[in-house]
């Protein structure tokens, strides 16, 4: 087997797919999962909003060519000069390479992160987090102590505050079903400066700050953690906050297998491309997404989120239709489409170009952005499937 073989079906490895699938253009996709997850919208999952199912598209569904093929496998090592993709169940051989694995949350050697937090980077972990809840729900009702309805969660980015808006709405409901008193239920949200979402304007920041605050949530400004233990975070200033529940959400990092291949990484194992999005210095070998350093023409690097990753995939797809045309390829060029930040399934805040919007407005913009998505998918089907669960309007 040879050819085109991409691995991950993220966001950016499956616009890439289906840009090839549908000129015709032959593949092999390689992901651990025989689905492709809405990793932007697990604090919907954590936050007992829909159905989990609803979450996760099977590729199956995607993609019908027979010329093409789909390998559920996890990929284990690269062997560049080989040409060559080792996974749990085979060997891949390839002609071009792309990396798209994504990323996952990293704990930047912090003693007791690994072991004791929650991180929201898969389905299966949002799953895990939200039975966790139930299940320290279930332990207040046994034992009375406060600790099991505490809620820390670190990391004031837009993934911790897209979790602690979910939760501010959800556990105070759930609380309330369960006859236990609010009194004793606490949420906390740490970040280790003195305004979260540090990618908005600074309006909006304090917009959804008051936001969180109104609706119960403390913010722990201003406050680095040093450490975790066992319900416990423990931060540099020498405080220690316990909590039944602690969750990680302070930065990400590409998997250390990229490294290990002995591709050009930074320190998070981004791997260094060039404005083709191919690895510098390595023949045949692209990535993008969260696996991608790549700087723009003011040297600014684009951050690791779902909207860079998929604007990659399309234009690498392009690139390699342009390629089997006998076209030259584009270089890629990154356009900012804004953000939108939800604050539970009520309330959000968004950032367009110069403009602002908040409230149910905002998610108004989200859920169009939603729309959007699921028509280029897999076009009205694979929105109609997903419209009723996810349309918050």
């Amino acid at each position: 087997m040879s050819g085109i073989v991409i691995l991950g079906a993220g966001y950016g490895g499956l616009a890439t797919a289906l840009e090839l699938d549908r000129h015709g253009i032959p593949f092999t996709l390689v992901n651990r999962e025989p689905y492709h997850t809405f990793k932007t919208l697990l604090h919907e999952v954590a936050g007992a909003r829909h159905d989990p199912r609803t979450y996760a598209l099977s590729l199956e569904e995607l993609f019908h060519r027979k010329t093409s093929e789909i390998i559920i496998a996890e990929v284990k090592n690269l062997r560049l000069s080989d040409k060559l993709v080792e996974t749990d169940g085979a060997t891949l051989a390839y002609d071009t390479l792309i990396v798209a694995l994504g990323s996952r949350t990293a704990t930047f050697g912090l003693p007791g992160v690994a072991e004791h937090t929650f991180r929201l980077d898969s389905l299966r972990a949002a799953m895990e987090l939200h039975h966790h809840v139930e299940r320290e729900f279930e332990r207040y009702q046994q034992t009375g102590n406060p600790v099991h309805l505490k809620v820390l969660v670190a990391g004031g980015g837009l993934t911790g505050v897209e979790l602690m808006g979910e939760w501010a709405d959800w556990l105070p409901k759930r609380v309330r079903e369960l006859g236990l008193p609010l009194t004793d239920l606490h949420l906390g949200l740490i970040h280790a400066h003195a305004e979260i979402l540090p990618d908005v304007d600074h309006q909006l920041r304090a917009v959804a700050q008051a936001k969180l605050v109104e609706r119960g949530v403390e913010l722990i400004l201003n406050e680095r953690v040093a450490g975790a233990e066992p319900q416990a975070y423990l931060l540099a200033s020498g405080r220690k906050l316990e909590a039944g529940t602690l969750v990680w959400t302070g930065g990400v990092e590409a998997p250390a297998l990229l490294k290990e291949a002995g591709l050009p990484v930074d320190a998070r194992n981004r791997v260094d491309v060039d404005e083709f999005l191919m690895a510098r210095g390595v023949a045949d070998v692209y990535v993008i997404g969260d696996c991608a350093r790549f700087a723009d023409a003011h040297g600014n690097v684009l951050p690791p989120t779902g909207q860079v990753a998929e604007q990659m995939g399309h234009h690498l797809g392009a690139n390699l239709v342009r390629r089997a045309h006998g076209r030259p390829p584009l270089p890629f060029v990154y356009r900012d489409h804004g953000m939108v930040a939800s604050l539970g399934p009520r309330y959000g805040v968004a950032e367009i170009g110069r403009h602002h919007a908040t409230g149910a407005t905002a998610l108004v913009l989200k859920d169009g952005s939603k729309m959007k998505y699921l028509m280029h998918l897999g076009g009205p089907v694979t929105l109609l499937k997903h419209y009723r669960q996810w349309l918050e309007i």
